[in-house]
């Protein structure tokens, strides 16, 4: 018969080699979840890279420069429009103050256009007609005509 002694020996290596079985597959879980956060990382990288070089692309001055130019009505500023704060005349009032509005409201094109634009409807204002309280509003079309 087995003595006490051994049997005590032989359980206690089964329990150190299932521990150390145990041990080695988590430490393989482990280097393998590794090796896929490490493939993570440079894939990020690579992405930043990328997203990088093209911030830099479409933030190229010339590039910019040629879509202004392409989509945006802007001339460079002229010296004569530079003008003291008195030299601005006082905001027009009644039907004078809707005509300047309505006039500002169409921007003249700085260079001609693509396609012909409808011809405006001429702005007709009645001596009788009751003053508006709020001021009209704006619209700018930045050179799209419809």
């Amino acid at each position: 018969m087995i003595g006490k002694s051994t049997a005590v020996w032989i359980v206690l290596a089964a329990v150190a080699s299932v521990a150390l079985y145990q041990t080695s597959y988590e430490v393989q879980a482990q280097a393998d979840r590794l090796s896929h956060l490490n493939r993570q990382i440079v894939a990020e990288q690579e992405a930043i890279q990328v997203l990088n070089a093209e911030w830099a692309h479409l933030n190229d001055p010339s590039r910019l420069e040629r879509l202004v130019a392409q989509h945006l009505l802007l001339q460079p500023m002229q010296a004569a429009q530079i003008v003291a704060l008195d030299a601005i005349p006082e905001k027009p009032t009644g039907a004078e103050g809707e005509l300047l509005l309505s006039s500002l409201a169409t921007p003249t094109p700085a260079r001609k256009p693509e396609r012909a634009a409808r011809p405006a409807a001429p702005v007709q204002v009645a001596e009788d007609a009751p003053a508006r309280t709020a001021a009209p509003v704006v619209l700018a079309t930045f050179g799209r005509t419809r």
